[in-house]
């Protein structure tokens, strides 16, 4: 082999190499936003909420490497109702979560929920960004059936 082909082999590894890293980096390197909801909390007195109600807690986490925000959340309900959504209405004025920053907590009322409770368990928490991804919870399991929903059952 000559210099010129020996130069344009490692020329050709070192360039497909440089592409797979890229590569890589652009899926490593894109945003994720993890959320849960969770019913039947109970809130400190002073918490600026009523402590002598059930709330229920939607948490939103970007454990992504890229800041993405949060336009709004809501709970998304099932089939067969009047509306398909609930909107928090402090999920409403969006919010930048970036890699690192601690998670967003939206509290939802349980006013009114039992008129939900034959499906309880299809009831998630959703949040939109700004790219117009969506994001979903899991299904609550059995062993988590909120207290509105328990004279149903």
């Amino acid at each position: 082999m000559s210099i010129s082909e020996t130069v344009s082999v490692v020329g050709l590894i070192f360039g497909v190499s440089g592409f797979v890293l890229g590569v890589m980096n652009y899926f490593r390197d894109r945003h994720k936003v993890e959320v849960s909801l969770q019913w039947d909390l109970d809130v400190s007195s002073g918490s600026g909420y009523d402590n002598t109600k059930k709330w229920g807690l939607i948490r939103v986490t970007n454990v992504g490497r890229r800041p993405t925000y949060i336009s709004h959340v809501a709970l998304k309900l099932p089939k067969g109702y009047d509306h398909t959504h609930l909107v928090i209405i402090g999920g409403i004025n969006g919010k930048k979560l970036t890699e690192g920053d601690p998670t967003e907590i939206f509290m939802v009322t349980q006013e009114n929920m039992e008129t939900y409770a034959n499906d309880w368990r299809k009831i998630i928490a959703q949040v939109s960004d700004s790219s117009g991804k969506v994001w979903f919870s899991n299904k609550l399991k059995s062993k988590e059936c909120p207290s509105w929903a328990k004279a149903s059952e």
